[in-house]
Order: structure tokens, then sequence, then C-alpha cells
């Protein structure tokens, strides 16, 4: 093997950026490698700063996507009895915020716009105890919960956005680790 380029990573070395030898003495590579810095070679050391910063984005990213799936909870809508038919009685509901893997029909989006084609249609979910009801969905209750949707995600945008551009700027990897997404 011909080395032109080392780079030292935690448990192993890099050469000419595509073959890794692990730090092993019994390696006929890593022997090389040692002869190669033996000779003058000059190792680059691996950027733990870099790569502390991108595990930290990737963490907020995480954060900020869990976020924008979070149950809407705080609105109201009348209860449908057994039949389909609207009561009188109102109760806060779950709203979930994503899709389903297994059920396409769950799909928020779609929700919210047959809704406001059909101007209202029941909703099957649960109250905030967690009991199984179901709620009239009305084409104003699915434009303020779509409102809400896309302020919320956007707010939550800006935010990791701001916190990307402070890890980016952070000198040390003692500096990255104490940002966080915040509440």
């Amino acid at each position: 093997m011909k080395i032109e380029k080392v780079k030292e990573m935690e448990s192993c070395y890099i050469v000419n950026d595509c073959n890794a030898v692990p730090k092993n003495s019994e390696n006929s590579d890593y022997q090389q490698i040692q002869k190669w810095i033996a000779e003058g070679g000059v190792v680059e050391k691996e950027d733990l700063l870099a790569k502390a910063k991108l595990k930290k984005i990737s963490e907020i990213k995480s954060i900020r996507d869990q976020k924008n799936i979070e149950p809407i909870t705080d609105f109201e809508a009348f209860l449908l009895d057994d039949e389909g038919n609207n009561t009188t009685q109102q109760s806060h509901f779950v709203f979930y915020t994503n899709r389903h893997q297994t059920n396409p029909a769950s799909d928020p989006d779609s929700i919210i716009s047959r809704a406001l084609d059909l101007g209202s249609m029941p909703y099957f979910t649960k109250d905030l105890n967690g009991n199984k009801i179901s709620v009239e969905l009305t084409s104003e209750t699915v434009a303020l919960l779509r409102q809400r949707i896309a302020q919320r995600n956007n707010d939550n945008y800006k935010l990791s956005t701001t916190i990307e551009a402070e890890i980016n700027n952070a000198t040390t990897i003692e500096e990255v680790e104490t940002i966080t997404l915040g509440a």
C-alpha cells in the first residue's frame, strides 16, 4: 500500500481517504503506517470539535422533528354519539399530527383537507384522559388546527436553525455539549 495521507481517528487510521486500518500493532498495514510516520509522514488528527458539532446538530434536528409531530391537545369539539350524531357536549381531544405508518387514512393533512371539503366530519380519537371518543371536526376547527400546526413547525424550524448557528459558532466541545433546543 502506497501511503500519501493518514488521518488518525479514535479507533483507526484512514489511509489515502479510503482505507481504514485498525490500531493494532500486529496488523501489517498498521506497521507500515508507523514506519511512514517514523520516516517523517505527518498524521492529520480527527477534528473532534467538528464531530461533536455534527452529533449535536443531529440531536437538535431529531428533537425538533419529534416536537413537530406531537399531538395537538388544546382544541375542543362537539362529541358524537355512537350513531355519529352531534351532541351538545364538547370535549378537548387529541389531534394526531403524524401519519400512522400502517394507516394512510390517518394523515393529518388529508383529514384536515377532507373536513374542509365536507364542512365537517367525524374524527375518532381520544380525550385528554385517554378515553376513546368521536368528535365533529368542523371546517373552522381544522382551519385553526392547520394554522396551529404550521406555526408550531415553523417556530421549531426557526429555533433549530438559530441553535444550529450557535453550534457552528462554538469553539470548544464543552461549549457544544451545553447547547440544547430548550423546552
